[in-house]
This record gives C-alpha cells, sequence and structure tokens, in this order.
C-alpha cells in the first residue's frame, strides 16, 4: 500500500537532527510540502537538505524562545496557509543524574523538551484557529515518559507531561476539528542514542536486555510511524500516543 500525502503540507520542529533525516524523506516520497525548521543557519540547512534530497522550505528557529516560534511560525503561515500538520519533533537530553544536575539544567532539558512544544502548539493552534480550518498536531514523545530510567530525570519528566498535554489539548481542539497525537519512539540507531551505545557498552549490554524483540529501534520505523499519522489511515485517531519501541514499553517481572 502506497501512501499519498500530495495533500499535506508539514511543518517541522527539530528537522535536522539523525532521526528527522528519515522522516523528512519518507514524508518527502509520499508527496507532502515540506516546512523545515532548527537551530541552525539557513547555509548549512540549505546544503543538508540538498544531501539528502528533500526540497523543502527552511526557517531558522530556536524552540525555546516563545517570540521567535511565534513569528517564524507565523511567516510560514503567510507563506504557506495551507499547512494543516505540525510536527514538534524538537527535544534532546544528555546524562545528567539528579543529585549533580543544577537546577538551571534541570529547567533547561524541561523547558526545550516540554515548555517549547507549548510554545510551538499555541502559536500553531492561533493559525488554524483563525482560518477555522482543521490541523493535525503530532509531537514527538519518548518511552521514558512512561518506563522511569536513572540519570535523565528532567527528561522523563518532561515527555511524561508532554503525553498528558497532548492528550488534553486533544480533547480540548476536537470540536475544531484539530487532532493531537505523539509518537513514542524507544531506543533508535541514529544521533546522540546510538553515539551513546557504540561507545557505552554498560549502556550497550542494557538497551540489548530490555527490548522483548531483542532490537533497537530503526529510525526508519520511527518515520514510518509519522508516515502513518500524517496519512488519511489515521483520520480518526485523536489524542493517542504511538508507541514505536520494540517492545521496550511493556510490563516485565523479574
Amino acid at each position: 500500500m502506497s501512501i499519498d500525502l500530495s495533500d499535506k503540507t508539514i511543518l517541522l520542529t527539530g528537522g535536522l537532527g539523525a532521526i528527522a533525516e528519515h522522516m523528512l524523506k519518507a514524508l518527502a516520497k509520499a508527496g507532502a510540502t515540506l516546512i523545515v525548521t532548527d537551530r541552525i543557519g539557513e547555509a548549512e540547512a540549505a546544503e543538508m537538505l540538498t544531501q539528502w534530497g528533500v526540497r523543502a522550505d527552511y526557517f531558522e528557529l530556536d524552540v525555546t524562545d516563545p517570540v521567535v516560534v511565534t513569528r517564524v511560525t507565523e511567516a510560514a503561515f503567510a507563506k504557506h496557509p495551507g499547512i494543516n500538520i505540525a510536527l514538534g519533533h524538537a527535544g534532546g537530553t544528555g546524562v545528567f543524574p539528579f543529585e549533580t544536575c543544577t537546577q538551571e539544567n534541570f529547567d533547561a532539558i524541561v523547558k526545550f523538551n516540554f515548555t517549547a512544544q507549548t510554545y510551538f502548539a499555541r502559536a500553531v493552534l492561533a493559525q488554524w484557529r483563525q482560518r477555522e480550518c482543521a490541523g493535525h498536531l503530532i509531537f514527538t514523545s519518548s518511552y521514558v515518559a512512561q518506563i522511569p530510567m536513572e540519570g535523565i530525570s528532567a527528561y522523563v519528566a518532561a515527555k511524561a507531561a508532554l503525553e498528558m498535554f497532548a492528550r488534553n489539548l486533544a480533547l480540548e481542539y476536537a470540536k475544531h476539528q484539530i487532532r493531537v497525537n505523539c509518537v513514542s519512539p524507544g531506543n533508535v540507531a541514529a544521533g546522540g542514542s546510538k553515539l551513546v551505545y557504540d561507545n557505552d557498552p554498560v549502556y550497550r549490554a542494557w538497551v540489548d536486555r530490555v527490548s522483548p524483540l531483542g532490537r533497537r529501534n530503526s529510525p526508519e520505523a520511527i518515520a514510518n510511524a509519522f508516515l502513518y499519522l500524517c496519512s488519511h489511515l489515521a483520520d480518526e485517531v485523536d489524542g493517542f500516543t504511538l508507541r514505536v519501541d520494540a517492545g521496550v514499553g511493556l510490563p516485565k517481572l523479574g
């Protein structure tokens, strides 16, 4: 079955990361019009998108600045008034055990992974409401929103908050035909997670042990989850977190 996204115009934050590369390739192949944002400059972004073979408009964006988020979102909608899907994908963390994590660092991680998503949601939802049109907002969560993990308490808290925030928005905006969902990846073989996995034998052993399927997520699997949710196959999916985690989130005894 082929998925046709030729009627979809998609705005994406955090669009130049390792997982996002695979997302953009899949969405572009399906025919979507793409508007990509990230923190790097336009020249470097254009080079990366060209290397990936992805055609997209690009806006430089710091998602942690609410004024900039509003301005860039307004500019994106002015150029592409038909934006009907918004992907809040920006996020990430390092390992910061709570005992040694400063309050400043803790707050920054929560801001990047949760509060910034509220900035993006507010800006996008305002555009859709002004235009009185339907829309679909999709956040990138993480398996740790449901499964505790040592060393990343700020990130865990932020992602847990994000999933409930998405569910609440779904309830609040359903009457406007605006849907809100999440994709929750597990341990993905891309980006920082791959770097740690390749260089930390303790982490690698843990990852291999906790997956019931005995493998990590491929970035292509995460891209396919977004492809599905962006398609008409998911038109009646709302307030849902799609877990693509190779079974890591399954409850286990012993």
